[in-house]
């Protein structure tokens, strides 16, 4: 039997009425993978579906409640939310899967990577993970894409320590990276002081004495990023619930959008704000665009034929770097090692990537700084070299002959290439244009951003995460990928030079200098009308950088 129609059985048989809980939606599953969870404490009992525990001694079982406090966060503030909908009771159920986190430093992850290959399989819509490793681990991250390509949002902690480092599960590209909040005496919200600061925190919830109950059912003041992400987890399969018609990433992308700006590192979008989020759903099912949709207004003026520039700079996550005489000058986050690369001499360009900097020198050498990812930073005999594409988890070159090499994420894919003129890089696919105007893509195609084998005639490409779009010798423009905020329908795009693209938006270069925008419109990424004579583009997820003809520089968005 389907575990989802298992999990209404459940609920019909314990005859929750319709003041309590939801009969006439199907159940969310929300996967708690974590200790020991006792499904008989009071917010829990039947609320949860018979999960598996993956321990290698079950004589060394954790004893201690964390699971069950992180699954009676998500519960609490699942039903919170459903009381938006004029409900006492959320429709999630948990499905507990028990796992000690110290078995990773014995098996190498392999226990771990099986319980969310179990929950993934076990239809769960929403897996928590409120544990952190401050080493990544590519058999689990397996295991995590393999949910992603399923339609599975994959929450975690952001880590308790307060520091900038970077904590896996939550900073694996695809997951949720959930911080802690709190108020201050003027009722302001600040990051907690123990929420990790790094830049690839996306939210944060109030974390500090949260009320959670124990196993003898007595409330206990509990203060971590384990429970504010237990209770994004709850809130996050609740909305799925609601709004079973709008694709489960959009769902969460709700959140992000809707989510109240917090200023400092490890803020990410912000505190999570449920009813705005709420309202946003309502908009985006009435409208069929979410409110966060901008497209600016087209300048038909007479092209004056600005060309695309070789102008070194590039923009990162949370930094820009820049050459000038030949060193990086960098602008942003310099943590983490990434602020190395000033130190280099002799560049020829510079690459700024989510949480690493790389270069090519004058000889046509490859070097890299900063956090070293599944070994993207590795560019041992890298010689010869044009360009660069860097990814969250890989970095792609090409040669000057033509030939592209990937880091070992993507090792192995693009071996037959040959003839590349250009090459662009998202998360998890590398695209390649050659010298006959076809586009090759390797990767995993998550969200359908490799689909461009009917291409033809392409004379420049761009990637991001989501989506992947190139310029015809027409100057028109083509998209593949994900279009929750319409920034694949570029068909009115005419007369382009370049084109670049962060995270739901796309912004291309006219040939008479002007810039045009559409999709995702946080922090007036996309308003871009007072951009003129402009000569050079580059894009990351919140914002994109603007060059024009005097060499100024703007930047449009923000930055992490």
């Amino acid at each position: 039997m389907n575990i989802k129609v298992a999990a209404l059985a459940f609920c019909m048989l314990f005859n929750f009425n319709t003041t309590e809980n939801i009969n006439e939606y199907e159940p969310t599953i929300v996967a708690i993978i974590d200790s020991h969870v006792n499904m008989d404490q009071e917010y829990l009992k039947g609320r949860c579906i018979q999960g598996e525990s993956f321990i290698l001694d079950e004589d060394n079982k954790n004893k201690e409640n964390h699971g069950t406090y992180v699954a009676g966060a998500a519960i609490k503030y699942a039903d919170m939310t459903s009381r938006l909908f004029f409900q006492k009771k959320s429709s999630i159920m948990i499905l507990p899967v028990e796992i000690n986190v110290e078995d990773t430093q014995t098996d190498s992850g392999f226990l771990l990577g099986e319980a969310i290959q179990y929950a993934v399989d076990s239809g769960a819509d929403v897996i928590n993970m409120s544990f952190s490793s401050s080493s990544p681990n590519l058999y689990v991250y397996e295991k995590i894409r393999y949910g992603m390509e399923k339609g599975v949002i994959f929450v975690s902690a952001a880590g308790n320590s307060g520091y900038s480092s970077y904590c896996f599960p939550a900073s694996y590209d695809g997951v949720v990276s959930v911080g802690s909040y709190s108020l201050d005496e003027q009722g302001n919200r600040k990051r907690s002081t123990f929420s990790n600061s790094n830049d690839d925190v996306d939210l944060l919830f109030q974390g500090e004495k949260m009320l959670l109950k124990d196993t003898s059912n007595k409330y206990l003041e509990k203060s971590g990023t384990s429970y504010t992400s237990g209770a994004v987890s709850g809130i996050i399969g609740e909305l799925i619930s609601r709004y079973p018609n709008i694709n489960k990433q959009h769902v969460l992308y709700a959140l992000y959008d809707t989510a109240n700006s917090i200023d400092g590192p490890g803020c990410g979008y912000g505190a999570v704000d449920v009813l705005k989020a709420v309202d946003y759903l309502n908009k985006y099912m009435s409208a069929k665009i979410p409110p966060t949709y901008y497209e600016s207004l087209q300048d038909n003026s007479p092209p004056k034929k600005f060309a695309a520039s070789e102008i070194s700079i590039s923009a990162g996550r949370s930094h820009i770097t820049v050459v000038e005489n030949n060193k990086i000058r960098i602008i942003g986050n310099t943590g983490l090692n990434r602020g190395y690369a000033v130190n280099w001499t002799n560049i020829r360009k510079s690459y700024a990537g989510s949480d690493n900097t790389s270069a090519i020198d004058l000889n046509g050498c490859s070097k890299a700084c900063g956090y070293n990812l599944f070994n993207k930073n590795i560019l041992r005999n890298w010689v010869n070299m044009d360009s660069l594409a860097l990814s969250r988890n890989f970095t792609a070159g090409l040669t000057n002959d033509g030939n592209v090499c990937v880091t070992d994420y993507l090792e192995g894919t693009v071996y037959q290439w040959n003839n590349i003129m250009q090459i662009t890089s998202g998360s998890h696919h590398v695209a390649a244009l050659d010298s006959s105007g076809r586009v090759y893509t390797a990767g995993y195609n998550i969200y359908g951003q490799m689909n461009t084998s009917v291409w033809k005639n392409i004379k420049y490409i761009a990637a991001s995460t989501k989506n992947t779009y190139g310029i015809d010798s027409e100057g028109n423009v083509l998209a593949a990928g994900d279009n929750h905020y319409n920034q694949c329908n570029l068909n009115d795009w005419k007369d382009m030079v370049s084109v670049d693209a962060g995270d739901g938006y796309v912004v291309g270069l006219k040939s008479n200098g002007k810039v045009v925008a559409k999709g995702r419109n946080l922090y007036g990424v996309c308003i871009v009308e007072d951009l003129n004579n402009i000569i050079f583009i580059d894009a990351y997820d919140t914002y994109f950088v603007a060059v024009d003809e005097n060499l100024n520089m703007f930047i449009k968005g923000k930055m992490r």
